[in-house]
């Protein structure tokens, strides 16, 4: 009787051992199923990740390069209003011809430069539209400057019958020099005037540094 017992007792432990190894068996596989399955969620969920980044990736670098064509050309453009500036307000000489296409010149890439800068504001950070704004606000009081003048030197023409002929409209080439001098100093004299290449140089500055940070 207790030999039986005693066989009857190694066969439940060598059951119980054999149903505990199958089910840890089972976990294992589950856990390994598991894992497997996460393991290729999360490679899908990486790769996703990547493939947006790189679409970002290639979207702000699509947008630095507009940014630095548009920044490139509209410095260029203000470096050409700020030269047509300096030219009618400091004549390398003073000559009728040359005032009268001085001021012709300086409205015209007043024109071109502030169209630009509408046209590409979507490409500018707000400090550089902000201040584009005070420079074209103070442009459009020295244009009316520059009218002023330019209409009086065509009166002179006009009263001369004979546009071309400097003699016939100043008698001298002191006088033309005089009459032109008295121009640039009455234009020199406007308090917009005075002031306004201080507000260029300030702008270029801006386009400097920016352009700086995405290059650098």
């Amino acid at each position: 009787m207790d030999d039986i017992s005693i066989e009857l007792a190694k066969n439940v432990v060598v059951n119980y051992k054999d149903v505990t190894s199958w089910i840890l068996l089972a976990v294992i596989i589950i856990i390994g199923i598991v894992r497997y399955f996460q393991s290729v969620k999360l490679s899908e969920t990486i790769e996703t990740f990547k493939a947006e980044l790189s679409k970002k990736e290639i979207k702000f670098t699509r947008h630095t390069e507009l940014q630095i064509e548009c920044l490139k050309k509209m410095y260029d453009m203000i470096v050409a209003y700020h030269y047509s500036f300096t030219h009618f307000t400091k004549p390398s000489y003073l000559s009728h011809n040359l005032l009268k296409s001085n001021l012709t010149r300086f409205q015209e890439t007043y024109a071109l430069t502030f169209q630009y800068c509408h046209r590409n504001r979507i490409l500018l950070t707000d400090e550089i539209i902000a201040h584009a704004k005070i420079l074209q606000e103070k442009s459009e009081k020295i244009e009316k400057v520059c009218i002023v003048e330019y209409n009086l030197l065509i009166e002179r023409e006009d009263k001369s019958g004979s546009p071309s002929d400097m003699q016939r409209i100043y008698g001298t080439t002191e006088n033309e020099i005089k009459a032109v001098n008295h121009a640039v100093i009455r234009i020199n004299a406007n308090s917009d005037v005075k002031n306004f290449e201080a507000e260029i140089i300030k702008l270029r500055e801006l386009i400097e540094n920016y352009f700086k940070q995405l290059v650098g």
